[in-house]
């Protein structure tokens, strides 16, 4: 935690860009508006390590980062090292170190969640992606899904959950409104680092 007051809170936007470029600034500009440091690689506001692969330098952001805010879409995204997607690493590197970390999550990606719950394969015993084939498309990954059931805890029972509000939105001034709701209350958010603290960092 900033002990110093002087000092800026540093918040990291998790790296989901393609197709997103203008809001995602929008985002970036309206937490730096509220003095916030921003870490973002889309924005050029990470360190980085030329002897690192791009996976290691986002890792090594939210190791940085005092809060997390993560941003769940139906792009998949284009950085992926290997079987690992960048976004996804970021997401579970922070739950992981348990940085207070808030989600925002698109429309469609719950959409698809709950269209694809319905549908069953004739063979039981087959899970529906085992079956089907998606191919690459500018519309959806279902890939995304395992992210958003990652973020809201899906394995954990129901009464054991917490730490698992994932926001939806479809509408840039309907994520606005909930990162206004979040970071615009200094007090609240001192709160919240001051008890982590408290915790030893847990």
């Amino acid at each position: 935690m900033r002990k110093d007051g002087n000092k800026k809170i540093k918040i990291m936007v998790g790296s989901t860009v393609y197709g997103f470029e203008d809001q995602l600034s929008t985002i970036v500009s309206q937490l730096t508006t509220m003095g916030y440091g921003v870490l973002n690689s889309h924005t050029g506001t990470i360190k980085v390590n030329p002897e690192l692969s791009n996976l290691e330098n986002c890792l090594n952001a939210v190791d940085e980062c005092d809060l997390f805010l993560g941003i769940v879409r139906p792009h998949y995204g284009s950085g992926n090292i290997g079987e690992k997607n960048i976004t996804f690493e970021e997401i579970k590197r922070a739950m992981e170190l348990k940085k207070p970390y808030w989600f925002l999550v698109h429309r469609d990606v719950i959409f698809a969640r709950q269209l694809f719950k319905k549908i069953k394969t004739r063979d039981n015993a087959k899970k529906l992606f085992d079956v089907i084939d998606i191919k690459p498309n500018n519309l959806f990954d279902y890939r995304c899904i395992e992210i958003y059931e990652y973020v809201i805890k899906q394995t954990v029972l129901p009464e054991l959950r917490n730490g698992n509000w994932a926001q939806e939105f479809y509408r840039l001034d309907e994520a606005m409104a909930y990162i206004n709701t979040q970071f615009s209350d200094r007090e609240f958010i001192m709160t919240i680092l001051k008890q982590k603290e408290a915790n030893n960092g847990k």
